[in-house]
């Protein structure tokens, strides 16, 4: 093979940042790390796709969906749970204080039979949806004990082959109808909305939220649990026949986060009760921190999070998976330029070492949190800096090391933002410290900077709680601020943390997700991710630390 370095094309890119744009590449240069089969493993419980952002949770959902013949999406933005959070029956519910679990439970559970019965039977139409219906019949008459089926398929029969809005906007006017003839006669002029309480006296309320937690608790959910046991008995019997129903982007803003939280749970149960069908496999693509703040805000009594573990399928990528996957992208985006042979990564970076004996590729993977988008969004700014025709240098990878850094910190913000708010704002405390630091780096006047900046910002984020709680002399001390905000920050990945002097730094992206704020009370020494040291002014000249 030749020696001769392969030069940079104007607009090269080893693929786009988001999985819906990246579809070529994915079909090409998909590194296959051993998820795939187990999400396609009908019998194997693992189904929901567990990683923070960018790292290969859309991707998955997409090899899945090209790799298998019956499949189809069910996208949270177009289920219409807003629809839910402005409805006046909800809104009534919320008010009185009623969980509405398990009619979150109810919606999932519905919506996720009519998708696979439309699969199963390619119902497109209400032609289409009376003929299916002939067939339940006709197993229901061989099996006569299943009389909730019979209720089930009787009430929504012809409804089949309405979208996911419509079952929707049905089953919540049940929901009112139901809960307008529990309450009954003597309350008749009392609207079902947040308004028609407002007037009522403490008695009439009690009565009311105790006749209305009656039509919560006495839902037909057991009416699905037997059409499920039906369908696994009739419809989907073919174990050579497989069915998936998948579910990204629930990350995104389709509900306000109370709502949604409440909707990911109820999820995550269906998606276990749907296991009896044994064909069937529902999968969910989730970011790791969202399924951390599902739980704190769904937690009851009884709550065991181990439970769900043998769920979850997290992503986790190693240095060598890694430059795989940029390996295989390279040879893609070069192979047609140069030669039929392989190209070797050297031939596209730097070959010589720098500084202390470090190659290209891994000056750019330390500089990531380990997840393909980061590594994929430093390929492409460096691509981006090279003069037409001409190779990668050293100096051409500094200068894309300094843009790149910008965008993490940017991406870090947009990330978080719904989790720590003030992020923007508490990264700065510590802009400009030594790229390893102790607290007492961290000065009073730049603390009592930020503390100003999110005195006012949400109290659902803990480092304006901390705030607000030391401003108003309510007990927590500065030194407590600090602890919180170092918290955040780890968690986020901004920083790594050395517990004593005999440990080795631990990192949220390869250790724990997570550390106490005892943890971070008793740590000797804190690193700033290299990620973000030209972002946030941190002097590289300093000696160099092992990770």
């Amino acid at each position: 093979m030749t020696e001769k370095k392969i030069t940079i094309t104007r607009n090269s890119k080893v693929g786009a940042l988001d999985a819906e744009t990246d579809t070529d590449f994915l079909d090409k240069c998909f590194v296959d790390k051993g998820d795939l089969e187990q999400l396609l493993d009908v019998e194997n419980p693992r189904a929901i796709i567990l990683g923070r952002t960018g790292s290969g949770k859309s991707a998955l959902i997409h090899k899945i969906e090209t790799s298998v013949s019956s499949c189809m999406r069910l996208d949270p933005n177009d289920v219409s749970i807003r629809f839910l959070e402005y409805s006046d029956i909800i809104r009534f519910f919320d008010a009185l204080n009623i969980k509405l679990d398990l009619f979150y439970r109810l919606l999932w559970r519905h919506l996720l039979v009519v998708e696979i019965l439309k699969l199963r039977y390619e119902i497109r139409n209400e032609e289409e949806g009376k003929r299916f219906i002939e067939g339940v019949f006709s197993w229901l008459r061989k099996d006569k004990a299943r009389k909730k089926s019979i209720e089930y398929f009787n009430e929504w029969g012809d409804k089949f082959w309405l979208n996911t809005d419509e079952h929707m906007k049905e089953i919540t006017s049940r929901l009112e109808k139901e809960t307008r003839a529990t309450i009954g006669f003597e309350y008749s002029g009392v609207g079902l909305n947040t308004e028609g309480i407002k007037n009522l006296t403490e008695q009439e309320r009690v009565e009311i939220k105790q006749r209305a937690s009656q039509v919560v608790s006495g839902l037909q959910i057991k009416k699905l649990n037997e059409v499920l046991d039906l369908l696994g008995e009739y419809a989907f019997d073919d174990p050579q026949k497989k069915f998936y129903i998948l579910i990204d982007h629930l990350d995104e803003n389709w509900a306000n986060t109370s709502t949604r939280c409440r909707f990911i749970r109820a999820l995550i149960e269906e998606i276990k009760t749907f296991r009896k069908i044994k064909t069937v496999k529902i999968i969910a693509a989730l970011r790791k921190d969202l399924l951390e703040l599902v739980y704190d805000q769904t937690r009851d009594s009884g709550f065991q999070e181990e439970k769900y573990e043998a769920y979850m399928l997290e992503l986790k990528w190693s240095t060598a998976e890694l430059k795989k996957m940029i390996s295989l992208r390279v040879n893609e985006v070069f192979k047609s330029q140069y030669t039929k042979d392989s190209i070797e990564l050297d031939m596209i970076f730097p070959k010589e070492k720098k500084g202390g004996g470090q190659l290209a590729i891994d000056f750019m993977l330390e500089r990531t949190l380990y997840r393909p988008r980061d590594i994929l969004q430093f390929v492409n700014e460096t691509f981006n800096l090279v003069p037409e025709g001409q190779c990668v240098s050293w100096r051409i990878l500094s200068a894309a090391d300094a843009q790149y850094s910008l965008k993490r910190l940017k991406s870090l913000q947009e990330e978080w933002g719904e989790m720590y708010p003030s992020f923007e704002h508490t990264v700065e405390l510590i802009r400009g410290v030594q790229p390893k630091f102790t607290k007492s780096a961290i000065s009073s006047e730049r603390l009592s900077d930020i503390a100003f900046l999110i005195s006012d910002m949400s109290l659902a984020d803990p480092c304006c709680s901390a705030v607000l709680s030391y401003m108003e002399g309510k007990g927590t001390r500065e030194s407590d601020v600090i602890y919180t905000i170092l918290q955040s920050l780890y968690r986020i990945g901004v920083i790594g943390v050395k517990l004593s002097s005999l440990d080795t730094f631990s990192w949220s992206h390869i250790d724990q997700a997570s550390v106490s704020k005892g943890d971070i009370k008793r740590a000797s020494h804190f690193k700033v991710h290299k990620m973000l040291h030209r972002a946030l002014d941190i002097d590289a000249s300093t000696p160099k630390f092992q990770y």
